[in-house]
Parts: structure tokens; sequence; C-alpha cells
């Protein structure tokens, strides 16, 4: 079966129009679709680097897990998804400005052999985004 594209990436959250302000105000992500779920709960789809972010309220009984922990060179949290990515053109600006934001960084940035460059931020309700950037000799 061919893929034809990524659609989308479901984030939980506990206050869904603070993490839609985190990733408007951090990344310009733009909001492109506002419903509600089965159970009448928000659900906003923010257009974020060419990709669907959706956002959604935890269901009811479930809640964020315990912070974010460093696993074999990525953060992890108890839900199935340990991190998604997002490429910048130069992750040690972005570090930068997120951290006098306020925002947590969880690590780096680091700088592989490979030419990639990468950092680790805690987004709201312990999302880690991954800032990736790839850096060419040419």
């Amino acid at each position: 079966m061919k893929v034809e594209k990524l659609d989308h990436i479901h984030v939980y959250c506990c206050d869904p129009e603070a993490s839609v302000a985190f990733y408007r105000d951090h990344f310009e992500g733009t909001e492109v679709l506002r419903d509600k779920d089965d159970q009448g709960q928000p659900t906003i789809f923010l257009a974020l680097g060419g990709q669907l972010l959706y956002i959604t309220a935890f269901p009811a009984g479930m809640f964020p897990a315990e912070p974010p922990v460093a696993g074999d060179g990525a953060y992890t949290h108890g839900f199935g998804v340990a991190h998604f990515g997002l490429r910048v053109l130069d992750v040690e600006a972005a570090v930068r400005e997120l951290a006098d934001a306020g925002v947590r960084v969880l690590g780096g940035p680091t700088h592989k052999d490979t030419g990639l460059v990468y950092a680790y931020i805690e987004a709201p309700d312990g999302v880690v985004v991954e800032l990736t950037q790839y850096e060419t000799t040419a």
C-alpha cells in the first residue's frame, strides 16, 4: 500500500486553547478547522510546516503521563508517541528564542557528524517536540 503523505499528528492536552497558542505563537501554526469530537470536546486542526496538528482535550479518565525522561538518546513519556519533529532553519537560534520565552529545553542542541542538529523541547502537557536542522557542507 502506498502512503500519499502523512495526514496529521494528534496531540491530547489538558487545555486545547493553551496548546493552540503554544504552536501558533512559537511555530506560526495557523488554525484551519475547529469542531467537536463525538464526546463534544473541542478539536482544533493547525497547519504547521505543511502538515496538520490535531489538538484535542484528554478523553475522560486519561491524564498526562509523568514528565518526559531521557532514554536511548530521545525523550519519551508514557503515551505511544515518543515525540514529533519540526524542521527549522537554525536549531540553536530556535532554542534560544524558545528558552527566552520560558519554554523548557529538554536537551541539545546536539550536532552529529552526519550534519544533523537537533534539540528537544517540552510543549504543553509533556508533549516532546524535536527541533531538527540538516547542515550541508556544499
